[in-house]
């Protein structure tokens, strides 16, 4: 199964590769801290709370080539304010997304060069997601 990237508002999908891996799955944590402060007493005072969004999705890989039609259509949807999506991952699992614009949420090289028309021209991309 594919990776699916599909907008909440229109149902329009975009099909990404499998082999787009999920770089930062396993660097984040459900756990947020405060940082230590401490009494006048010396005690620590530290405040645990389990976040409710905005762990990383970063899909990306080197090997993996997405066409000219697809990164276009991604870089449509990274215009659209406050668009939320539903990714889908290749094991089944579904997260409500939106594009990470505070950092750049799709980033494109082309492979090589080649006349846009023919169609040919391929990309290495990598697209920043965040839950909500």
């Amino acid at each position: 199964m594919d990776l699916i990237l599909k907008r909440n508002d229109t149902q329009e999908t975009v099909e990404l590769p499998q082999d787009l891996r999920w770089i930062d799955e396993h660097d984040w944590s459900a756990i947020a801290q405060t940082s230590p402060e401490r009494t006048l007493s010396g005690s620590q005072i530290i405040q645990q709370g389990i976040k409710q969004s905005g762990r990383p999705i970063t899909l990306s890989a080197d090997n993996v080539w997405l066409p000219l039609s697809t990164v276009q259509k991604l870089r449509d949807w990274t215009d659209v304010p406050e668009l939320k999506m539903t990714y889908i991952h290749y094991d089944s699992r579904a997260f409500q997304v939106i594009f990470a614009l505070h950092e750049q949420a799709l980033k494109a090289e082309p492979v090589h060069f080649t006349t846009p028309e023919l169609g040919s021209e391929h990309y290495i991309a990598t697209i920043k997601l965040l839950t909500v």
